[in-house]
């Protein structure tokens, strides 16, 4: 498989990505204009303006076959808030290269979510599941590219609504849901995805909502359309999600290899009859 990468229109999506946030979310102060309503409908800890990491590698070509992945999460789910993209950027990439999918070596091991991520990012690129870090890499324009900075991962809410105790649990309230929603759609109408990794079934039902169509493939794998735009969507549990559903807790969950794997080996077929 030939893997190449078309740079320039990745800096001009990160571009268009930054201004819309700039002007409707996060620049200077935070400008949401439902900030007040979605602060008033919860009662515990509020982060506002959480952003979206898009990678320098994002618009991918698979044997010459455009490839967009996007990750959508529900929240952030904890501090600090006021993240902007570049910021959310650099947290990711020091997830890529500071730790480790397990802990050796005097490298600290990812967290289930990105363990999980890691895992599904390997199946779409073809890389086999596994826990060794050099093959986290691929080969993109004679340089070495950590898989990381070749996907964006986009939360559907733009603001963390957690628990006073400080649980990192998600207690997002229906206005915040609703609220996002059209952040949402601007943002995957010009990050123009492929394929969408949806991580966590719960809150399905709000993004599935903000595409124009959708139709069920398999029990995980879904048809969406957004403007003229169509992608492929897999729906999973939460990669740290209890016991059997915690893909993310390591490379051979049952989770991950009977539910994730074969989810995405079916996207992957769509993509070679395409070609």
């Amino acid at each position: 498989m030939t893997i190449a990468c078309d740079q320039p229109k990745t800096r001009g999506r990160v571009g268009q990505l930054e201004r819309y946030l700039t002007a409707n979310v996060l620049g200077a102060d935070f400008v949401c204009p439902n900030h007040h309503e979605c602060r008033a409908s919860h009662d515990g800890r509020f982060y506002e303006g959480q952003l979206h990491h898009v990678g320098r590698f994002y618009d991918l070509q698979l044997d010459s076959k455009p490839v967009r992945v996007v990750v959508v999460g529900q929240e952030y789910g904890q501090g600090p808030p006021r993240v902007g993209c570049h910021a959310r950027h650099d947290m990711l990439m020091s997830s890529a290269l500071d730790h480790r999918f397990k802990a050796g070596d005097g490298f600290k091991a990812r967290n289930p979510h990105m363990r999980g991520t890691t895992s599904v990012l390997r199946l779409l690129y073809g890389i086999p599941l596994g826990t060794d870090h050099d093959s986290e890499f691929m080969m993109i324009g004679g340089g070495r590219v950590h898989i990381f900075n070749a996907f964006a991962l986009v939360n559907y809410l733009l603001c963390s609504a957690v628990p006073a105790n400080g649980s990192k649990r998600g207690k997002a309230t229906p206005a915040m849901k609703r609220n996002c929603q059209g952040h949402f759609r601007e943002v995957m109408r010009i990050l123009d995805p492929t394929v969408v990794v949806v991580q966590g079934k719960g809150f399905w039902p709000s993004v599935g909502a903000a595409f124009d169509s959708v139709s069920q493939q398999t029990d995980h794998v879904y048809r969406a359309r957004l403007g003229p735009a169509e992608m492929s969507v897999a729906v999973f549990t939460h990669p740290s999600a209890q016991y059997p559903d915690n893909w993310g807790a390591n490379d051979h969950t049952p989770y991950l290899l009977e539910t994730v794997a074969p989810s995405i080996a079916r996207i992957r077929r769509q993509w070679r009859r395409a070609l």
